[in-house]
């Protein structure tokens, strides 16, 4: 226990935290680098794909959106749907759907020039009556995967159940049989709840839809046109024509595979739609914990772009997403990818153990160094330690042994610093406290004095009057100059008829009589002293480039008195009820008048000629006060 006491030991103790500290920053800062990095090339790569389908979803609207609608304006379409002859409409607009649908699949995702008789189809479905389009297959179906997805909803908001058109008369050769179907498990329209569809839908919108993709490609999304179906005219809604394509550009697939054999671990992603999350690289045990992880976070936070930490499987992952329709009056469909953070917290461990290694190699050699360097410092040094501590305290009396060498000359300064801050202390313990020499003088001679006491004291207030009008507009260095001339000669004649001046208020000078020291004729002297100061700034006036005019506020009572503030700075001063009525009296004194309190009429007595005033309803006080006027 006596080591641990030692300079020695202090040193030693205080190199390990600093050691220790010096480590342990470096390793959370790398920690911190080697996360931001990680995170940074995850949301590169999220960002690249965003970016991409953000380009391919604008040039898909810009191309489908004026086509969609003007095949909603088709006259036959819409006298079908008013006379609920679904099947009718059904077939006027599926061959070209169908076509356009080729088309559009043949820019964004095929090499090969566009076909003659998809752009002729699209033309054809502008004009009702050429609907004898003849539409071969363009894309190949691949199952279902490049099929479109085209249904009717009724203006109640549900799926028109109509089975698609078989070959006949009118579409043989524009309905292949053995084209693949796109489809919908349920026929109601998921997005509605108690809202009606005329309310939802009053212009074309985008939304997302899980679709039957046939039996080996199983459920896909499809970014689906919503377009109304209105009857000329009343422009009442008949219902709505639903045309969905694959989404474009997305790219989880080849995402996961390029990622699964880093070090840092395979990103899954996939399509948040309808609750569910639709992926060909998350594990089916693993999409429940993301659809619910997804809810929760879309119900928490309106932000187009978010991260959430998920566990899964007691793992944690970062996931990112971003709504693909934020603007839609329909539920929203997220863009998702996250990845495991156990690589990460792998690296982060061997990270640690590399740094304690080298953070105890580090504590060797300094333990090594400060014993070596220790030797020749521990006993001045403790003997500086223990006086600075002492000084801390506020001891500036302590002194160390002074021996003749380096050491002994740093002795000698701390014992020079000592004296210095003592006095240095002392008087600005003193001189910050007050700024009257008659308390000052009184605070040196004993520093306990005027902590507080009941005085009987005359209070002076004098104010300038119209000193706002008369300064307003000029210079403050002017303003300055005034005040200073002012107080100055006003301070003179305080201290010549024995005042203290407590404090300048602005234009105001506050003049004790009776405190902190009195005598028997405090009152009479307050009383001389407001008519010097009148006749003082009277004779200024004379030669003043601007003449002032002073009205002056007396009272007399028992006051407390003492240093008052904080153990920072104090200041001495006077409190009561006679206080406030100097200031009181000093406020309603006109230029050039001196208004006193009875109390100081009779204690000044017939040396003083005064003329009584009628009683007045003073602020702050509840009984009229009887002024009276000072007369010279």
């Amino acid at each position: 226990m006596k080591f641990l006491s030692t300079f020695r030991a202090r040193l030693i103790l205080s190199i390990f935290p600093i050691v220790a500290g010096v480590t342990t920053g470096a390793l959370l800062l790398a920690e911190r680098k080697f996360s931001v990095t990680y995170q940074k090339l995850f949301e590169e790569q999220f960002e690249n794909q965003i970016g991409a389908v953000t380009q391919a979803k604008n040039k898909r609207f810009e191309a489908l959106s004026s086509v969609l609608e003007r095949l909603a304006q088709n006259p036959e379409v819409l006298s079908s749907m008013g006379a609920k002859d679904y099947l009718k409409a059904s077939m006027i607009l599926r061959p070209s759907l169908e076509a356009l649908a080729r088309e559009r699949l043949q820019n964004e995702f095929g090499n090969a020039p566009q076909r003659e008789d998809a752009r002729a189809g699209v033309k054809n479905a502008l004009r009702p009556e050429r609907r004898d389009l003849q539409s071969k297959p363009g894309l190949p179906a691949g199952g279902g995967a490049g099929s479109p997805f085209i249904a009717l909803i009724d203006a109640s908001g549900d799926f028109i159940t109509q089975p698609r058109p078989r070959p006949g008369k009118e579409n043989a050769a524009s309905q292949p049989v053995d084209s693949p179907v796109v489809s919908r498990r349920s026929s109601v329209m998921p997005w509605l709840g108690k809202r009606e569809l005329a309310e939802v839908l009053t212009r074309q919108e985008v939304g997302y839809l899980i679709v039957e993709a046939g039996e080996k490609r199983g459920e896909q999304v499809r970014e689906v046109f919503i377009t109304p179906l209105r009857e000329p005219g009343t422009e009442q809604l008949l219902g709505a024509l639903l045309f969905g394509l694959p989404l474009p550009a997305l790219a989880d697939r080849a995402l996961y595979e390029q990622t699964r054999r880093s070090d840092s671990g395979e990103i899954k992603g996939g399509i948040y739609v309808e609750g569910r999350l639709v992926s060909s690289t998350v594990p089916e045990n693993q999409k429940d914990v993301i659809a619910a992880a997804m809810e929760e976070a879309l119900r928490k936070s309106s932000k187009e772009r978010r991260q959430i930490l998920v566990p899964i499987d007691g793992v944690q992952h970062r996931l990112i997403y971003r709504i693909l329709n934020p603007d839609s009056p329909f539920p929203q469909a997220a863009q998702v990818n996250f990845y495991s953070l156990a690589p990460l917290h792998d690296e982060i461990h061997d990270l640690r153990r590399s740094a304690a290694g080298l953070g105890l190699l580090a504590l060797a050699v300094a333990l090594l160094l400060v014993t070596l360097v220790s030797r020749g410092l521990s006993g001045p040094v403790s003997s500086l330690v223990a006086a600075a501590q002492e000084v801390e305290k506020g001891n500036y009396e302590v002194r160390v042994p002074v021996t003749p060498d380096e050491l002994g000359r740093l002795s000698q300064s701390f014992n020079d610093m000592a004296a210095g801050l003592a006095l240095q202390e002392k008087y600005r313990s003193v001189l910050n406290a007050v700024a009257d020499r008659t308390i000052a003088d009184r605070l040196i001679d004993n520093p306990g004095a005027l902590g507080g006491e009941l005085r009987e004291v005359t209070m002076l207030f004098c104010d300038i009057r119209g000193f706002t009008a008369l300064t307003e507009k000029m210079p403050p260095h002017e303003v300055i100059e005034l005040l200073n001339e002012h107080m100055t000669a006003l301070t003179d004649v305080a201290y010549a008829h024995g005042g203290t001046v407590d404090k300048f208020v602005g234009d105001l000078i506050m003049v004790l009589f009776g405190a902190p020291e009195g005598s028997r004729e405090d009152t009479l002297s307050a009383v001389r002293c407001a008519l010097a100061m009148q006749a003082r700034r009277r004779v200024m006036n004379a030669t003043a480039r601007h003449p002032l005019e002073i009205g002056i506020g007396l009272a007399t009572g028992t006051v407390v008195a003492g240093c008052m503030g904080s153990d920072k700075r104090l200041s001495y001063t006077v409190l009561g009820h006679h206080v406030n009525l100097a200031s009181r009296l000093c406020g309603i004194a006109q230029a050039g008048e001196i208004i006193a309190d009875p109390a100081t009429v009779e204690a000044a007595g017939t040396e003083v000629s005064s003329t009584p005033l009628p009683p007045m309803q003073l602020k702050g006080f509840s009984e009229p006060v009887q002024p009276h006027r000072i007369q010279a």
